[in-house]
């Protein structure tokens, strides 16, 4: 069971992304820069070479993981539309935080991205899918690998992060899908799921806004050090 399951029950709108030539939607969070320094980001189709000995040979499994992805791009494109007020502004990088109340207890955040040059949209959304770069949706002190591949678009990752430099150091599974839905917009979503890391834990894991990823359980091989709730 994830460690802290209860903080990414929302994981699939305040961390996931819906973007476009002009837009992108994200969870606020302290860092120094939008991007980490690197060159150039891997494809899909490299992400799932490197990370095939991670293949799913459950076909059922496969299935129902698409399914519930599918579902979450939904909700994702749902939520991102309407009836934020605007919170915050960051001239420096000319985005805009936006905020919403969601049955009167969950609170949605969506950061509007602007950038000029629009022959730079692919390469931001190949940074945002690459698991090795730590970007404008992350933590500064984040690690991210993939622990389960389907196809080139659909993975399930994990994420260790501190939200602070002396803050406690959590961490996070979820399955990730990326999918094109028109030549200019792009859906980059996650959400948590019934995953079994072996951790031990007697809570009973719900996500209260994707109830269908109730239903979606596996297992995954971790660490040592989740395994000993360490």
């Amino acid at each position: 069971m994830n460690k802290f399951y209860i903080q990414i029950a929302l994981f699939l709108l305040t961390v996931s992304v819906y973007l476009n030539n002009k837009a992108l939607g994200s969870e606020p969070a302290p860092r120094k820069s939008i991007f980490k320094s690197k060159n150039s980001y891997a494809t899909s189709e490299e992400i799932f070479e490197k990370n095939k000995d991670r293949l799913c040979t459950n076909p059922e499994e496969t299935i129902n993981a698409g399914n519930l992805m599918k579902e979450a791009a939904i909700h994702l494109i749902d939520h991102s539309k309407s009836n934020y007020k605007c919170v915050e502004e960051s001239s420096k990088y000319n985005a805009f935080f936006y905020k919403k109340k969601h049955k009167d207890n969950t609170d949605f955040v969506k950061v509007t991205y602007r950038k000029k040059d629009p022959n730079k949209y692919n390469k931001i959304v190949g940074k945002l899918w690459d698991p090795d770069i730590i970007n404008l949706v992350d933590y500064r002190f984040t690690k991210r690998k993939i622990t389960r591949v389907y196809n080139p678009n659909l993975v399930i990752i994990q994420q260790r992060y501190k939200d602070s430099l002396f803050g406690r150091r959590k961490y996070f599974y979820a399955l990730a899908k990326k999918a094109q839905i028109s030549e200019d917009k792009t859906i980059i979503a996650m959400t948590s799921a019934n995953i079994n890391d072996g951790y031990p834990s007697d809570k009973e894991y719900k996500n209260t806004l994707i109830e269908s990823a109730n239903l979606f359980t596996t297992e995954i091989d971790s660490e040592e050090d989740i395994r000993k709730g360490k």
